[in-house]
């Protein structure tokens, strides 16, 4: 008899890295706008960054999963795989383009930093491998999860540009690389960073659904199922 997937939304386990994963994000937040508050920093700028996004979307992501355990719509387990590859893209792109070199492989870096930028997007990605989703993911539909970040990026180039002249991130600012055809590089990697990470974690994702389907029936089973039209129930058509 083959064994069951022990990794599945209502194990203890997974139910408990999910609250760690919770608390960490929401604690770093919070100390992050105490910062803010403390230092004058503009709201508009804080909530600005695509890692302060990317946390607060991992906060509601774990939430949902947490609260909401059999009331999940159809397109939930893509909305979980995007929130995935954003916060796990977060921690890749500043490892590779905004840190400082000794800040790369540092832990004496400050507590948000280290939980936004690696504690977060290490444990989400860990939930993402283990516990398989309740749907197929189609690898195609990925190319939705790219609307958010293109999206980011638009924003961010009309506020810089039409609004009042900051850019979030370096690698955004046309000054800092001569001038907006000087952008074309440093954006182009980090969406092509976004593009490959995408459909990386999708594809992982369709792997994982198709090689647990132990864990597949018993997510599944968790979905409050709709009552039946042909219901021998006398109740079953009735409407409160």
């Amino acid at each position: 008899m083959r064994r069951r997937w022990p990794f599945h939304d209502r194990a203890v386990p997974v139910i408990s890295w999910r609250i760690v994963i919770l608390l960490v994000a929401v604690l770093a937040e919070a100390w992050n706008i105490k910062n803010m508050l403390a230092s004058g920093e503009p709201a508009t700028e804080h909530f600005a960054y695509f890692t302060v996004q990317s946390n607060i979307l991992v906060i509601i992501l774990m939430l949902w999963m947490l609260v909401a355990q059999g009331h999940r719509p159809a397109w939930f387990d893509h909305l979980r795989g995007a929130v995935t590859a954003y916060i796990v893209l977060t921690g890749v792109i500043y490892a590779v383009l905004l840190a400082q070199p000794d800040e790369v492989w540092s832990w004496s870096i400050e507590f948000t930093n280290a939980a936004q930028h690696r504690i977060v997007p290490a444990l989400v990605g860990l939930d993402w491998l283990l516990v398989p989703t309740i749907g197929r993911i189609r690898i195609r539909r990925a190319v939705w999860w790219m609307l958010y970040p293109v999206g980011y990026l638009v924003c961010s180039w009309l506020r810089g540009a039409l609004i009042d002249g900051w850019y979030p991130y370096p690698f955004l600012e046309p000054g800092v690389h001569g001038g907006w055809a000087g952008l074309l590089w440093p954006t182009g990697q980090v969406l092509l960073a976004f593009c490959i990470g995408i459909f990386l974690v999708a594809g992982l994702g369709a792997l994982r659904y198709r090689t647990a389907p132990d864990a597949r029936a018993r997510s599944s089973s968790s979905l409050t199922a709709k009552p039946s039209s042909t219901s021998s129930s006398p109740h079953s058509n009735s409407s409160p």
